[in-house]
């Protein structure tokens, strides 16, 4: 045919005469796509097209199942433009069989040759065509391309184009996989043409793990509508048969096996690059293979502006690391244990961590962990341990001490301290039988649980926590917990000035590795401050305290109710109210998640928050915190302090109550029938005309209720006279 396809260097100038081309090839090669019943309508894709139909050429690149065909369909008849359409297969690689396509599809289109209006040419599946032969007949095809028309080009692999050059020469018009991915109110318009009644909420989550895949998306749709409420919403994994199943067809198939070998391995990573993937794989020139794959038919993606990091899509690397795992269980293994190492040396403990627990290297994992756990607490992350350690049984962590410490210390940092001992006592059992002088770290790791449990009382805790401290390094993260340790004990034993030394060197030695100890260092000198009559000391103490758990995230921590009860006084003092209510109510929820074990921090921190109920008028509360401090004193017997805080805030209620009573016996009868209502949900107005009487005057007898009853509001003044028995149940 006149203008076939060369290879020469320049670009073909086809200029075909297929006004009169007689095609061979079946009608549907030539014919758009039909939409399908349930295809989402990507109305924000198709406004981009719409603004950019000027570009002479429209480039789609994605993965197979990212709705390229589906887009370009729904382009051509939102357009009004006449589309030649061809659908590329191998055939196409001989570069006049191309030719004859593209003429047969112009024809087909109703495409007459020196046509001047506008119209597309669409080469979809271009992927199938040679690099070289989809080069040459873009060209060629552009070179003779109308004003107002279009080629749009879809591929699963990015072709050799002079992109670059285009791009400056505003030309082209890109869409690439993370374009064509799913917003979360198309999933749920997928979601419901599966016949499944989903929310945006259940949309969103669906595409965050599908990462907006359309074909992974329509899958998990047809899996959910195949099973029965409430298993549809099990979570989506990539290795779902019909995900695997889909996965294996379009995209591992078409690779060399070499290659699909490679991204089997390189699953175990999370982040992909060559000097990783060189060392972890023990291979050479991963960088090269790297960018290969992410010009192709692969979900492979930078994740910087360097190309130098990629990572796989969460669907495809569940489903290759489940292969892996199933055939190559022990090269698994090898590879999480290579990668502990390469995170190890770069400093990254997170994935070394991770790497080492998958390879069940639980030896390595506890070594790592136990190094960094002080970093881990003093940040409020104590969680994110648990999580490593979920699938750790008792008998993986008894062979490694210092498994069995992180385990010990994580616990503790959640308030389980029972839970803490039964590892800890692990952990000595194995130490019996390790030399003392190479083991004196775990030693006083051991020892520190001892202490906070306190079993033989504070001053057993003041001697193991003064042991564990000899036993440290001078630089160690956890002297500053010890220096806690022994600081309380003196606290709690009435030598405040040991108390003060002890606890002064803890917030000095914790202010920047280990600010989950320093914040109850600080909390304790503001209650010894306290105790000495400096109210303004204390308060510094306290705000101190307070903005270093708030900076650290460490507000869910519970030993962190010692520092909201400090702080709750310290702003009740200043005539805080709101911030005191706010600190006690965190510090009440902080004490529920706190072991029974730890009984002096229990009591301690219920006397400090009984007083600041008290000052809020919450008698009941109050009275009920000191009731169960006083159960848990009991546990301590040796705590000498706790029977002089234990008067004062008794002192506190009888003054509260002869005050009190004092106000109330003045109380005159009008004023105790205007005190009846309010509990209620009355209006000043509505109180008026219950009482026939004008609402002036149930001001005025609220206002001296308040000041009889010293109470500032309305519901202060419901809770004296409540605790007072005024108001009956």
């Amino acid at each position: 045919m006149p203008g076939a396809t060369t290879l020469d260097d320049e670009p073909l100038a086809l200029a075909p005469a297929w006004s009169s081309f007689q095609y061979d090839l079946p009608a549907p090669k030539f014919r758009v796509p039909k939409a399908r019943r349930g295809d989402v309508r990507r109305a924000g894709l198709l406004q981009r097209l719409e603004q950019g139909c000027t570009c002479p050429l429209l480039l789609i690149t994605a993965p197979a199942g990212y709705g390229k065909t589906t887009l370009l369909s729904q382009w051509a008849a939102m357009s009004g433009r006449r589309c030649a359409w061809v659908t590329l297969d191998e055939a196409d690689g001989d570069p006049s069989v191309l030719a004859d396509s593209v003429a047969g599809a112009l024809a087909y289109g109703g495409v007459e040759y020196g046509d001047s209006a506008g119209y597309m040419l669409v080469l979809d599946d271009a992927h199938l065509v040679p690099p070289d032969v989809l080069k040459h007949t873009a060209l060629g095809v552009l070179d003779w391309l109308p004003d107002g028309s279009q080629l749009a080009v879809a591929s699963r692999c990015a072709p050799a184009l002079a992109l670059g050059r285009m791009r400056v020469q505003r030309i082209l018009l890109e869409l690439t996989g993370a374009d064509l991915s799913m917003s979360a109110a198309e999933a749920a318009s997928l979601l419901a043409s599966a016949g499944l009644d989903r929310d945006l909420v259940t949309a969103d989550a669906l595409v965050r793990r599908g990462e907006g895949w359309p074909a992974a998306l329509e899958l998990v749709a047809r899996a959910w509508a195949q099973r029965p409420e409430p298993a549809a919403a099990a979570p989506v994994s990539g290795d779902d048969h019909l995900l695997s199943e889909y996965f294996r067809a379009e995209l591992l198939a078409s690779l060399p096996p070499a290659t699909a070998s490679f991204l089997m391995r390189a699953s175990v990573l999370d982040r992909l690059s060559g000097p990783v993937c060189d060392e972890v794989l023990g291979r050479k020139r991963s960088a090269a293979m790297l960018a290969r794959l992410a010009r192709a038919n692969v979900p492979l993606a930078a994740v910087d502006r360097s190309h130098e990091w990629y990572r796989l899509h969460g669907l495809f690397r569940e489903m290759l690391q489940t292969e892996l795992w199933r055939s190559e269980p022990e090269l698994a293994r090898t590879l999480h244990r290579r990668a502990a190492g390469c995170y190890r040396a770069a400093g990254d403990i997170e994935r070394a961590v991770d790497h080492a627990r998958r390879a069940a290297d639980f030896g390595l994992a506890g070594e790592l962990l136990w190094a960094n756990l002080p970093g881990y607490l003093a940040e409020g992350r104590a969680p994110i341990v648990w999580g490593w350690l979920s699938d750790v049984t008792a008998d993986r962590a008894t062979g490694s001490v210092p498994l069995a410490l992180a385990a010990a210390h994580s616990s503790l940092a959640s308030g389980s301290v029972a839970i803490a001992e039964q590892w800890a006592r692990s952990a000595a059992v194995r130490l019996a039988e390790a030399p003392e002088e190479s083991t004196r770290p775990e030693r006083a790791g051991v020892l520190m649980i001892e202490a906070w449990a306190a079993r033989s009382g504070v001053k057993g805790m003041g001697e193991l926590a003064t042991g564990a401290y000899d036993l440290l390094p001078h630089d160690s993260p956890w002297r500053a917990s010890c220096c806690f340790l022994r600081g309380t004990a003196a606290l709690l034993s009435a030598d405040v000035a040991e108390a003060e030394r002890r606890l002064a060197e803890g917030a000095a030695r914790g202010a920047l590795l280990a600010p989950d100890a320093a914040s109850l260092c600080l909390a304790q000198l503001a209650v010894v401050a306290h105790e000495r009559g400096q109210t303004v000391i204390a308060s510094d103490y306290a705000r101190r305290a307070s903005s270093m758990v708030a900076e650290h995230s460490l507000r869910t921590t519970p030993a962190s109710a010692l520092v909201c009860a400090v702080w709750g006084a310290a702003a009740m003092g200043e005539g805080r109210v709101d911030e005191a209510k706010a600190a006690a109510s965190q510090c009440l929820s902080l004490c529920d998640a706190l072991d029974e074990a730890l009984a002096w921090l229990g009591a301690e921190t219920r006397i400090l928050l009984a007083r600041v109920s008290l000052a809020l008028g919450d008698v009941a509360g109050a009275r009920e915190l000191l009731a169960d401090a006083s159960r848990l004193a009991r546990r301590t017997p040796d705590v000498v302090v706790f029977g002089r805080w234990f008067d004062d805030a008794w002192d506190r209620f009888d003054q509260r109550a002869e005050s009190a009573l004092a106000g109330m016996a003045s109380l005159t009868t009008a004023e105790l029938r205007v005190l009846r209502f309010l509990p209620t949900h009355y209006s000043f107005q509505e109180i008026a005309q219950r009482l026939h009487v004008s609402s002036n005057t149930v001001k005025t007898h609220v206002h001296a209720v308040y000041r009889k009853l010293d109470a500032s509001s309305r519901s202060e003044a419901v809770a004296h006279a409540a605790g007072a028995g005024l108001l009956g149940p």
